[in-house]
């Protein structure tokens, strides 16, 4: 697989990272995503969450896997330890709430995973969602702390989407950006990569206010 960039020119895992920032910092900071930074949560409302991102998981990597087998990049980038379906199911299971509870699925997630959908095709975009959610991980290891804390949690027991791989988080990650950089990726599909991650962001966004307005009633 021949390299995406030529010297001086900007990796695709810096242009993502640069491109995305607003849409970031605005997921980032907002009242919900703070609380959970600092661990003042309800159990209920922390199971709730893991719910949303089941149904966001779960349509992603189905999408993912469905078109892995046919585009080099995918192939190359996600691997099966990304996945993080099954650790939710885990988390779920420990607080004896059940996955398959239509009822707490919210619109905003609903919405999201329509936009997944429709994105099915198109391992770009796809790759652009996962970009997001694998490289929340990063902030997501310092939010395991807390819940632990606020919750009484002990490590492993309700907190594994949040912490899946321990000390490990900052050699997976630069991992996946380096093999995303190796990849020979054509300016148009780095577009819709970057378009697609923007919009993943701002799904988060849009589900996390739906959490605030779930709890303010």
């Amino acid at each position: 697989m021949t390299t995406s960039t030529t010297q001086g020119a900007q990796s695709m895992a810096a242009r993502l990272r640069s491109e995305t920032r607003s849409q970031h910092s605005d997921a980032e900071s907002h009242p919900f995503q703070r609380a959970l930074l600092t661990g003042d949560i309800a159990r209920d409302t922390y199971a709730l969450w893991l719910i949303q991102m089941l149904h966001v998981h779960q349509a992603l990597e189905a999408a993912i896997r469905a078109q892995e087998s046919c585009d080099a990049t995918l192939a190359a980038v996600v691997t099966e330890e990304q996945m993080q379906e099954q650790y939710l199911l885990e988390d779920l299971a420990f607080f004896s709430v059940s996955a398959n509870d239509e009822s707490l699925l919210l619109d905003a997630t609903g919405a999201v995973v329509s936009e997944i959908e429709a994105d099915a095709d198109s391992p770009a975009r796809l790759l652009g969602r996962h970009y997001v959610l694998e490289g929340s991980n990063n902030g997501s290891r310092f939010i395991a702390r807390k819940v632990r804390e606020k919750l009484t949690l002990a490590p492993g027991a309700g907190d594994r989407y949040l912490d899946p791989y321990g000390q490990e988080q900052p050699v997976k990650w630069a991992a996946f950006k380096k093999a995303l950089d190796a990849c020979d990726i054509a300016p148009a599909v780095r577009d819709d990569m970057v378009d697609a991650a923007k919009c993943m962001f701002i799904g988060v966004r849009q589900m996390s206010d739906a959490m605030l307005d779930r709890y303010a009633h």
